[in-house]
């Protein structure tokens, strides 16, 4: 019997989230209206008309280490996702590191839509920027402690509305636009950057891998949603971009959006920057605390946060939650909103390479046991390893070196934890 399927069971194991709701909560991962009003920017500021085609690269880029994760999913129903992945695909020790860095991903990630959704309402209300990051995250926080069916509810009900005012969005440009079709195909040399900072539109995925105790079949469902938002969501994005280079567009999306749709336009804009904002941390949030309580359950942190009641990970939540507040309410008050999301959105993009490098190697090491039978997930997590590798490279010189001291000194301390942790318990846990 293999390693992975001596799981121990646990009080998730009963799985309550269905297909759709995890659908929903992974495509409110992606906060595609934030995610396109920021790195969008950057994209059409890059490669004009070919931003596009960018995206549609990028898409397929992400859905290699999608595919990694739909072939792990099948093979773990305990939740706790790249986590659970590593520590019994690869060593404990290398388990305890990828939750570690999992757990400043999630950080990082949320608290950049987090950021991205006050952003836009600061350019809005011009209010406190403290107040806002404090505002926003603390709804996030608080409709994850009304359990997860509300926020599986509220998932559903704000990325309908997304998607509709995405579609919208796109054919109203194209209508500006005399419907005029064109060809997106042009070389540009700033593409590659283009595809690097598109790479985190259709990302969203990763907020329901560590949710496998709550799906209903998790062994097909997190693997199918996965693979389903991240096309769902960069085709939309990439109808979104062709509809903009119909206009000729090379400017500020928010200026221009608001612009556009007039005073109608600013509440819109308002409403759905906050909804995508409350999503996208929502979603992040639920991710994190149980990726902590899969680590508290297997002692590689306090049992505290592994503690139930009624069902439910509230000290894990809680503490998450807490987390996410009070990290963007300080970075909005000491360094502004826009640099808390520069910061956390190039943490979050070192992170994502991480955990993906982990959960590819994971991969390919199950798939080598099994040879022959398992050619096409060995093709998957190689070409997915090198993808990775290859973001990796690119992405490292336009990273700030103060913003790689802290993602490789909170990678140094996971190690640092891991030895103490066995000199602790008087065992090895790298065996």
């Amino acid at each position: 019997m293999e390693k992975e399927e001596k799981q121990p069971r646990t009080s998730r194991d009963k799985g309550t989230l269905s297909f759709k709701e995890l659908f929903f909560i992974s495509f409110g991962g992606q906060a595609p209206f934030i995610s396109l009003l920021t790195f969008g920017t950057v994209m059409i500021a890059k490669v004009g008309r070919a931003a596009s085609l960018a995206m549609l690269l990028a898409t397929l880029v992400v859905l290699f280490n999608g595919l990694v994760v739909y072939y792990l999913s099948r093979r773990f129903k305990r939740g706790g996702g790249y986590y659970v992945y590593a520590f019994y695909s690869l060593t404990s020790r290398l388990g305890l590191e990828t939750g570690w860095s999992y757990l400043l991903y999630a950080l990082s990630y949320g608290g950049t839509l987090l950021a991205g959704a006050a952003y836009v309402l600061y350019v809005l209300t011009h209010m406190q920027q403290w107040v806002l990051a404090f505002v926003v995250s603390t709804l996030a926080a608080a409709l994850v402690l009304a359990g997860i069916k509300a926020s599986a509810t509220y998932a559903i009900v704000i990325s309908a509305i997304e998607m509709i005012v995405l579609i919208g969005l796109g054919l109203l440009f194209l209508r500006d636009a005399s419907w005029v079709l064109y060809n997106p195909v042009t070389y540009s040399p700033n593409l590659v950057p283009a595809v690097l900072f598109g790479l985190g539109i259709p990302t969203g995925y990763g907020s329901i891998a560590p949710m496998s105790g709550e799906a209903k079949d998790a062994k097909t469902s997190i693997g199918r949603a996965a693979i389903a938002v991240l096309l769902v969501g960069g085709s939309l994005a990439t109808f979104f971009f062709y509809s903009l280079g119909a206009l000729g567009f090379t400017g500020n999306l928010v200026t221009y959006l608001l612009y556009r749709l007039g005073t109608f336009g600013e509440l819109g804009l308002g409403f759905v920057a906050l909804s995508d904002g409350i999503l996208g941390g929502m979603s992040y949030v639920l991710a994190a605390s149980r990726t902590l309580k899969a680590m508290a359950e297997d002692s590689r942190l306090p049992h505290l946060f592994a503690l139930e009641s009624k069902g439910r990970s509230l000290v894990a939540e809680g503490t998450v939650g807490a987390v996410f507040v009070i990290i963007s309410t300080l970075l909005a008050n000491y360094l502004g909103i826009y640099s808390a999301f520069l910061i956390l959105g190039a943490l979050a993009g070192l992170g994502n390479i991480l955990i993906h490098l982990s959960a590819n190697f994971s991969l390919l090491r199950l798939s080598f046991k099994r040879g022959r039978k398992r050619v096409m997930e060995i093709a998957i997590g190689l070409v997915a390893t090198a993808i990775s590798g290859w973001v990796l490279i690119y992405s490292l010189p336009g990273i700030g070196k103060s913003i790689e001291d802290v993602f490789f000194g909170w990678v140094i301390l996971g190690f640092l934890y891991a030895e103490a942790l066995d000199v602790i318990s008087g065992t090895d846990q790298s065996k």
